[in-house]
Formats: structure tokens, sequence, C-alpha cells
């Protein structure tokens, strides 16, 4: 029975972690570079100026650096929305994970156990996702919640489990 339950417990990490982001993708989704529209610009650029025309070519440089850095700007942007999405759900999901933990008998916690974890790994995916794009107060602020939910969540889940074996043994 133990090995049903640690099999039960990875595939809800698995199963909720891949439901988590591809609904985080279906709903906000990534901007895409343009790489193959950039490509035929190219070619065209270089059929549409002569290869002595500098002048021509420079423009077209400078149009496609424009063009990149808007993209890396709005990618930043999805980075640190992302980060703050991602974290939002992990944090929630960990908070039920850790709830449904609660209210289970002993022998059926892998299902709680692994919602616990695909929120955590939301949280870690949100972090390396968003980690140059977000401000280390956010950074911070975050991880202080989450430091609050899994110790503080810990340490009470710990003493009810104390209390409830102490409590069996009288």
């Amino acid at each position: 029975m133990k090995i049903i339950n640690i099999i039960l417990g990875i595939a809800t990490a698995i199963i909720l972690t891949a439901l988590i982001h591809l609904g985080i993708k279906a709903f906000y989704p990534e901007p895409e570079r343009e790489e193959y529209l950039l490509s035929i610009a190219r070619s065209y650029a270089y059929e549409k100026c002569k290869s002595e025309d500098t002048k021509c070519m420079d423009k077209f440089y400078a149009e496609e650096r424009t063009k990149e850095e808007e993209y890396r700007g709005t990618l930043r942007t999805y980075n640190r929305n992302l980060f703050i999405i991602a974290n939002i759900v992990g944090i929630l999901v960990f908070a039920f994970g850790f709830l449904l933990l609660f209210k289970t008998a002993l022998v059926s916690q892998s299902v709680p156990i692994g919602i616990m974890v695909a929120g955590l790994y939301s949280i870690v995916y949100g972090y390396g996702r968003g980690w140059n794009s977000t401000d280390d107060k956010m950074k911070f602020f975050v991880g202080l919640v989450i430091a609050v939910l899994v110790i503080g969540g810990s340490i009470w889940l710990m003493q009810r489990y104390y209390e409830r074996s102490k409590g069996l043994n009288i």
C-alpha cells in the first residue's frame, strides 16, 4: 500500500504541475520572437539594398535592433508577470495541499503532499523565470510569504501530529 501512495503522490505532483503551467500558457501566452519574419525581412533587405549600399543596410539593421529591443522589453515584462502569477498560484496550491493534509487520514497523505510539491514547483518555476525581471523587494516579499507558510505550517503540522500521537498513547 505504501508503494501505491508514493506513486499517487508523484503522479499528483506531475499532473498538477503540468496543469498549472499549461493553464498559465493558455491564459497568458508567452510573446513570440518573430525569427521567421526577420529572416524573410533580412533576405528582402539583401535583395532590395545593393551590396554596396551601406546606408540601406544600416537602416535595415537599425530597424531589426529596435524590434529585438522591443521583444526583449516585452519578454522582461512577461517574465515579471509570470513570476507573480506562478507564485500566487503556487502559494494557493501549496496552501490547499496543506489544508487537505490536515483533513486526510495518515494513510492517504500522498495526494495532498503531491499537491504541495506541485505548488512548490510553481514557486520555483516562477522564481527561475522571473529572477532577472523582478525587483529584489518583490522577490523578498514573496519569499517571506513562502517561508512563513512553509515553516509555520510545518511547525503547526508537527505539533498537531505530536498531540494526536500523544492522545493515542493515553
